[in-house]
């Protein structure tokens, strides 16, 4: 028995005992008016327009909010007007809304927020969704006109940014600001401290504007480890947790936890770095795409929990099902390496110009998911010809822009725009822009079709936009799409008002309406 398998064996071993040891007694138990949700990775900074995390939704709030359909819904915003020409917004803001500190939050905030995104000494990863910003005028303390330089289909859904408190950062550097440890937002819940290393605590925010929270406190505990995190989650430890797909057989069998299956538009895929030179060879992307058998990784390594995967669009209204998709397909993928000058020596691996056709793909090794895949697909590369390795690193020690190959995760549930041109135009590469294009992927029909897409004003030429987008990336890939990952959560079963909608990439968006949760046992 491999050590793979007995390190399975013995996390099932334990999964039982704990079941064993908490049944129907632990279910009634009443519970402190917490709630412990066991993060899969602790936090840099809480700013949220230098870092996206799972914690801005508590936090925060925006003119706008994304509702249970994932469409933004008016929020800190009460109403608003848009000029003949599409291109003046006015909003009226609500006048009863306070940061956590108790100033009140004004057109002023909102301003602010959105230069600092545009600042480029902030280098703020949201840059792109307001470069079409051309002037925020102040009308009163709580109206203002936002002027756009062209017609920008996606303004509304962008305007969901988490307002910031200008009066936080007066004199002060904002990538070094305090704010970013200690911060203070407009959401259900404010900070109350951070233990380094162990956990975040925030508290019910009694002055909120809207639903009031029911749990008074909420805990993230920092657990790297998955199977831990599945451990504390079967002994009540914590309360909810972000399962792995082989941990969900014995977890459903617990009779205090209910199993949430979730949707996602969360993607897997093999992003390649146009840095090596093994890539420009755009046949060499396609044979590797071809070689993924993707059917044996949702049965295998998702449980069946996910489907297979060919694009970035593929939950979404704009999909394009007639692209390539990349049947598994060995005998092609030679093909095409054959073509690409990559010989087969006798060793069984391939050759061009004395080099060996070899690269590393890096994964995170706290996502045993990712880990899984890129070991699965490493081996099977070797049907081709490929010498394959994996690393499996600690985030600190990944800069994604560096490696050979990452095994990715990404995809949005929001409007096409989003996790599109931020990933995919080339403005928005390491080397030139603050985007999330890491692997410096640069196609001009790609940058045309983007800029298309979210600068049409019209329904049908947008989706005509993306759904050409979807087959030129499809014939000149910058990622080997594999698969689809549904959200698994399990949550203990006496919490009451969870709202399920489509999540995003790392089943973000769970704990969208966390204020409204409530313990039914109190």
């Amino acid at each position: 028995m491999n050590k793979r398998k007995i390190m399975i064996v013995l996390i099932g071993m334990l999964l039982l005992v704990a079941v064993a040891g908490c049944g129907k007694k632990e279910a009634s138990v009443v519970k402190d008016n917490t709630l412990i949700y066991a993060s899969e990775s602790e936090f840099n900074g809480l700013n949220p327009i230098l870092e996206e995390t799972n914690v801005d939704a508590l936090l925060f709030r925006g003119l706008f909010r994304f509702d249970e359909n994932n469409e933004p819904k008016t929020d800190i915003a009460e109403s608003y007007s848009i000029s003949d020409d599409q291109l003046t917004y006015t909003f009226k803001l609500r006048e009863d809304v306070q940061f956590h500190d108790g100033e009140p939050l004004t057109a002023e905030d909102v301003i602010f927020t959105i230069e600092s995104v545009l600042d480029d000494k902030n280098a703020s990863f949201l840059k792109s969704d307001f470069i079409e910003v051309e002037s925020l005028i102040k009308i009163d303390d709580y109206k203002f006109e936002l002027k756009l330089k062209r017609p920008f289909t996606p303004i509304l859904d962008k305007l969901t940014l988490p307002i910031l408190p200008k009066h936080a950062f007066d004199g002060v550097d904002m990538r070094t600001a305090e704010f970013n440890s200690h911060p203070i937002g407009a959401g259900p819940y404010q900070f109350d401290r951070w233990d380094r290393g162990n956990s975040l605590t925030l508290k019910a925010y009694e002055q909120f504007h809207g639903t009031k929270p029911s749990i008074e406190k909420v805990i993230f505990k920092f657990i790297p480890d998955s199977n831990v995190r599945a451990l504390q989650l079967a002994s009540g430890e914590v309360d909810i947790a972000l399962l792995d797909p082989v941990q969900v057989g014995e977890l459903e069998k617990r009779n205090h936890l209910e199993i949430y299956n979730v949707d996602t538009a969360d993607y897997r895929g093999i992003l390649f770095n146009m840095q090596n030179d093994l890539w420009q060879d755009v046949r060499v992307r396609q044979a590797f795409s071809f070689a993924i058998d993707r059917a044996r990784i949702v049965k295998g390594i998702l449980k069946g929990y996910g489907e297979e995967a060919f694009s970035p669009l593929q939950k979404h209204a704009f999909h394009n099902e007639n692209i390539e998709m990349y049947s598994y397909d060995v005998e092609h993928a030679e093909q095409l390496l054959n073509e690409a000058g990559w010989e087969k020596s006798n060793d069984g691996f391939r050759y061009k110009d004395g080099r060996k056709l070899s690269f590393t793909i890096t994964a995170p090794a706290s996502d045993a998911v990712r880990v899984n895949m890129a070991n699965y697909v490493a081996e099977g590369f070797k049907s081709i010809g490929a010498d394959v390795d994996v690393a499996a690193l600690d985030w600190s020690a990944i800069t994604i822009e560096e490696t050979d190959a990452f095994m990715i995760g990404w995809g949005s549930p929001y409007d096409a725009d989003h996790h599109t041109y931020s990933l995919f135009h080339s403005s928005e590469s390491s080397l030139t822009g603050f985007g999330y294009n890491y692997g410096n992927y640069s196609n001009e029909q790609v940058d045309v079709l983007l800029e298309k897409g979210r600068l049409s004003m019209d329904e049908d030429e947008r989706k005509a936009s993306y759904m050409t987008f979807q087959e030129e990336l499809a014939d000149d890939p910058a990622f080997a799409f594999i698969a689809y990952v549904n959200a698994v959560y399990g949550i203990h079963g006496n919490i009451e008002g969870v709202k399920e909608r489509t999540l995003g990439h790392h089943g973000s968006g769970f704990l969208w309406n966390v204020e409204e949760w409530k313990w039914n046992d109190r």
